[in-house]
């Protein structure tokens, strides 16, 4: 057990409104297809804010709401799978946008589950007298990596961006990361594919060619071999809870919800029955936002806090899974 307080909670989500109907426009698909088989109504799109722009507006939130000022943190961490840049990372960005000179900044990318292994690491990164206050925050702007003729995976993802505050518990404190299970599966990486920039220089000779390590990809667009990623989704998803609680001597009947990457409704009920956890405890909001990547959970979490639902002492689970392949789940005490 970790003494971490989530201080504060923040989300971005664009004003586009995407709703099934608006895709059927640009692929053969209809909205019946995609809410039977994914649960997902409607998606919300960049109309051009950049990731570090939706990750900073994110930020002031949830400062505002741990009332922090910028110069208290202590590190800052963007868990994100589509920066800006290259070069500089997002979090420096979020830090010069924000004036949190003091923080030590970088950005994680462990795709759909960059949120659980960020608190892990910052339950961690606490263990350390001289830390007190981090800063993580999970944005993402899929629509830059979605191929948009391609029915099978546009009508699945979202953008948005939403962030957390972890500070140093005290004992009189009842908040704490009671348990973290993580674990990635590298060998079916080539289940989800996005790929970046091939070699190119003027010394590289004429023809010279090195095969591709996931096949052949022409440009940066995500492929998905959607049946191996099901699989995948609901045994990870239910086993790394079960296993996180086992670490932390919880029962999941003690747990007042658990929080799920918001990927597919279909996955979500499957790891739910494989769990045997209580339907009443799941919390589903890809009807209205589809699949935001790191930023789900953190999303999810803090429309709980800002509607009340969510109180000091309730135990928590959140699980994730993504390209990687990643897998993770985290207990606490909120």
């Amino acid at each position: 057990m970790t003494k971490m307080k989530i201080a504060g909670t923040g989300s971005f989500l664009p004003e586009l409104v995407v709703t099934n109907q608006m895709m059927t426009r640009i692929v053969d698909t209809s909205d019946e297809w995609i809410t039977t088989r994914t649960g997902i109504s409607e998606r919300r799109l960049s109309s051009g804010e950049p990731t570090w722009f939706m990750a900073a507006e994110a930020a002031r939130k949830a400062l505002a709401e741990a009332r922090l000022e910028p110069a208290q943190l202590d590190i800052i961490m963007v868990t994100t799978c589509t920066p800006d840049y290259y070069l500089p990372s997002a979090a420096c960005i979020v830090q010069a946008e924000l004036g949190a000179e003091r923080a030590f900044c970088f950005d994680l990318n462990a795709a759909c589950t960059g949120f659980v292994y960020a608190l892990d690491m910052a339950a961690r990164y606490l263990l350390d007298p001289q830390i007190h206050n981090i800063l993580i925050v999970a944005s993402e702007n899929i629509s830059k990596l979605v191929d948009y003729s391609d029915r099978s995976t546009c009508v699945l993802f979202g953008d948005g961006a939403s962030a957390v505050v972890c500070s140093r518990g005290t004992d009189e404190d009842p908040s704490a990361l009671l348990a973290t299970k993580l674990g990635s599966e590298g060998r079916t990486g080539h289940v989800l594919v996005s790929r970046a920039l091939k070699v190119r220089h003027p010394f590289l000779a004429d023809g010279a060619v090195w095969p591709d390590r996931f096949g052949e990809h022409s440009d940066h667009t995500l492929t998905m071999e959607g049946q191996e990623v099901f699989k995948f989704a609901v045994r990870v998803l239910a086993d790394s809870v079960l296993e996180a609680a086992a670490q932390a001597g919880v029962n999941l009947t003690e747990l007042r919800y658990i929080i799920p990457h918001q990927a597919n409704a279909r996955i979500v009920e499957a790891a739910a029955r494989r769990m045997k956890a209580n339907p009443a405890q799941i919390i589903s909001r890809i009807a209205d936002f589809g699949n935001t990547s790191s930023a789900s959970i953190p999303i999810c979490l803090d429309e709980l806090v800002r509607a009340g639902k969510l109180l000091r002492g309730e135990k928590v689970a959140i699980c994730g899974f993504g390209a990687g392949l990643t897998y993770g789940a985290a207990i606490f005490i909120y």
